[in-house]
């Protein structure tokens, strides 16, 4: 129905999830999802990587949801700042369409266009956790896991700078963490 109008449903997601993320996300991760190094870690990368994995799927899907408390790394960079959830404010098709959104935003276009597309039910699945801000630092230890595990290269590294991944050498054996 929405290609009568001049529309596909991309283009409509598209639309709804630059505004949800306009309303919920720039003002920390900015206008592209660089960040702020030290204070909010970039999404310009690492969603669509971590859209490619269902550990990964429920790690952003919960994040939204639930928000995130707990020291993690990317790209070199120590992040220690609370991140709130926003579960009570938005629906599970929103969470869906902002995640669709984001997967082929900016440099996660690599990744996050292979992934499937988010639905209200994968969502719904991960609402019924009822996850605590740590709760969701626990799945993203296990993700880093998993990722980890799956680096090409000698002792694990490969996915680097280019995917918003990586200890590029650094944090290792500090109880610091990557973030995807």
């Amino acid at each position: 129905m929405l290609a009568g109008f001049g529309l596909t449903m991309s283009t409509a997601w598209a639309a709804d999830g630059a505004t949800l993320y306009q309303q919920y996300c720039a003002v920390c991760h900015g206008e592209n999802g660089e960040g702020v190094p030290g204070k909010y870690p970039a999404l310009n990368g690492p969603v669509g990587r971590l859209a490619t994995v269902p550990e990964g799927r429920e790690f952003l899907i919960a994040t939204i949801l639930f928000g995130l408390e707990g020291e993690l790394m990317q790209r070199g960079i120590v992040y220690n700042e609370p991140m709130p959830g926003y579960g009570a404010a938005l629906s599970d098709e929103d969470v869906a369409t902002l995640l669709n959104w984001l997967k082929v935003q900016w440099n996660n276009a690599r990744f996050g266009a292979q992934a499937p597309e988010f639905t209200p039910e994968e969502v719904a699945k991960v609402r019924a956790l009822n996850l605590t801000p740590q709760g969701v630092y626990e799945l993203l230890m296990k993700v880093e896991a998993i990722m980890h595990q799956n680096r090409p290269g000698p002792g694990g590294g490969g996915m680097g700078r280019g995917a918003g991944h990586g200890h590029q050498g650094q944090g290792q054996g500090q109880g610091q963490h990557n973030c995807p």
